[in-house]
This record gives structure tokens, C-alpha cells and sequence, in this order.
């Protein structure tokens, strides 16, 4: 069985073990000698989050696995050396010895500057920072460009502070705002919570609040569970629908496809997911594969806005399929 292209066995500095990304315990995905790079980075992604409870799933490589499909030579290994080795960088910073050396961080060392230490590292010497010039760029999505750039959007700059903050010893969790992702950290009097698209800025849960209201405008439309942290599969979602949305704007369908397919993977009973993907279908002409899709949509949805609108588009690719036979 040939090795996944760009999946190498990598040592971990924080444990010391080696690894191999998406396969644990000797299990290897059902590869055929036939499968194209995409259909083996698939197949990896699908063994790294079924098999894994949840808090289990490696983000540092359950994320380039969703670019490996678009960048079939990518290293990942790669990319997970990168976020190594700028948690070393923090550690020098704190004056730490490696992770090897000491994995926990002194119980006596404030988190904050733990913090600042992370926010001097990532964003004054290497100039992580937001990509408000090309936001919409699918590259954005993608962690090993984000890497490469120094720039990415909320959740994939999120996603490099948890990371790097993980194998500093702190433990980072993501907060899916409103339009918005951010992270925080839990200190001995409260929570604090950082913005790394806007190089680390630390807030209160009230300028948080703020900033919701200032997008809802009533108070009223607050919901405390935006502040609860996302599980692993849920961020992974959330960047996987940044990319729906950019490419079903573009029209590439083809692509908005395979994306829907990894959504409905991680995610198999969202009935939105299912109808978005059902009308990809229809716009790539694979009008049996719309048909099912829609029609299971309609089936187990409440009575919405769109649910007349979805049975009739099924009534016209039925008499479409009806006119190709």
C-alpha cells in the first residue's frame, strides 16, 4: 500500500512520540493503487475524524488535510513543524526550556505574559495579520497558506494561536462569534479573550458583547451560547463553510462540491447542509443526486420559507430527468 502523498511520519516536540498524521494505532485508510492524490486525502481526512472522539481530532492535521485535496504536494508534516517551532520561539521568550524538558508551564507564571510572550512572536516579529485586502481568497482557508502568507481570516488565525498556544502549555479555545471567531483563555480571575486578526487583541466579555450588539442591534437577540467554546469538528465546519460560500459565489461548483461532501461528513444530519448540496448538484447537471438530496431535505425539515421552493425545483429536475429519458 503506497504512503499518502504528502503525510509523513512526524515527531512530535511537545511528547516526543512519532507519529504519522491521520493514522493512529498502525491504521491506514483503504487506499487503491488507482487513487488520485484528492481521493487519498479524502479517505485520510475520513479516518482522522470518524474514528476520533472529538476533543481527539488532531486540528494541525485535520486542517491541512482539507487543503491536501486542493494542494496535493503539500507537506504536512511541514506545517506542523512550522507551529512547533513557533511554540519554541514563545517558550525561548518566557525563557522555558522545551516542551520535552518541561511540557507544563510553572505554575507561577502569569498567563498573560504567556500571552503577550504568543502575541510578540506571532504578530510583531512574524506578522501574522488579518487579510482584509483579499478576504474572500480561498487561500485564507487554507492552513498551509495561511503559514506561508502570514495572513489568513478570523478562524484560520484562530486556529494558529490554539495550535501554538497548545504546545506552549496554555490552553487556547476557539469562540465562534457572529461573523466572527476569536479565542480565549481562562486566567485564575475570569476569561480573557483575544482577536488574532487584529494582532492579539485582548478583550472583555463585554467589549464582546458590544461588538455583537453593534451587528444585531438589539440586546435582545443575544444568545450566551456564542460564548461557549466550539468543539474541534464544529471549527472544522466553520472553515470548511467559508469555503462553501466562497466558491458557490464563484461558481465552481465542482469545488463547492467536494466541500459539501466534507461538511455532511462531519456533520450528517444538518438538513441545510444537504439541500446546499443538493442544488450544487443541480447546477453540476447530476439532476438524481439533486433530486435525493432535495427530497430528503423536504422530508425531514420543519414547514420553512423555502421548503415550497425546494418542492417545486424537485417537480422541474424530475420532469427535466423525465425529458433526458
Amino acid at each position: 500500500m503506497t504512503p499518502l502523498a504528502g503525510v509523513r511520519p512526524h515527531r512530535n516536540v511537545q511528547t516526543g512520540q512519532t507519529t504519522s498524521p491521520a493514522f493512529k494505532e498502525g491504521r491506514m485508510p483503504e487506499e487503491s493503487l488507482n487513487d488520485t492524490p484528492q481521493q487519498r486525502a479524502r479517505k485520510a481526512f475520513i479516518d482522522l475524524v470518524t474514528r476520533e472522539e472529538d476533543a481527539a481530532i488532531d486540528l494541525a492535521q485535520a486542517a491541512p488535510l482539507i487543503a491536501l485535496e486542493e494542494y496535493p504536494d503539500l507537506d504536512i508534516a511541514s506545517c506542523i513543524t512550522q507551529l512547533d517551532l513557533l511554540a519554541q520561539r514563545v517558550r525561548s521568550e518566557l525563557g522555558l526550556p522545551g516542551p520535552d524538558q518541561l511540557p507544563q508551564l510553572p505554575t507561577k507564571l502569569d498567563l498573560l505574559t504567556v500571552i503577550g510572550a504568543m502575541n510578540l512572536v506571532l504578530f510583531e516579529q512574524d506578522h501574522f495579520k488579518g487579510n482584509q485586502a483579499d478576504y474572500y481568497s480561498p487561500s485564507n482557508s487554507f492552513l498551509n497558506k495561511v503559514l506561508e502568507k502570514r495572513k489568513g481570516i478570523p478562524i484560520t488565525l484562530s486556529l494558529v494561536y490554539m495550535e501554538v498556544g497548545k504546545r506552549v502549555g496554555l490552553q487556547i479555545e476557539g469562540i465562534g462569534l457572529p461573523f466572527h471567531f476569536i479565542v480565549r483563555c481562562r486566567l485564575p480571575d475570569g476569561y480573557t479573550y483575544i482577536d488574532p486578526f487584529e494582532h492579539g487583541r485582548l478583550l472583555s466579555e463585554e467589549e464582546c458583547r458590544e461588538r455583537i450588539y453593534r451587528v444585531f442591534k438589539r440586546k435582545t437577540d443575544f444568545d450566551p451560547h456564542w460564548f461557549e467554546p466550539v468543539s474541534h469538528k464544529q471549527l472544522l465546519i466553520r472553515m470548511l463553510t467559508n469555503l462553501k460560500h466562497i466558491y458557490t459565489h464563484q461558481e465552481d461548483y465542482v469545488r463547492a462540491l467536494s466541500i459539501c461532501d466534507r461538511i455532511l461528513l462531519l456533520a450528517p444530519g444538518t438538513l441545510a447542509e444537504r439541500r446546499d448540496r443538493g442544488i450544487v448538484h443541480f447546477h453540476l447537471k447530476h439532476y438524481a443526486r439533486a433530486v435525493k438530496d432535495l427530497a430528503a431535505y423536504v422530508e425531514h425539515a420543519p414547514a420553512g420559507e423555502d421548503t415550497s421552493d425546494i418542492q417545486r425545483q424537485i417537480k422541474a429536475i424530475r420532469q427535466m430527468i423525465a425529458m433526458l429519458n
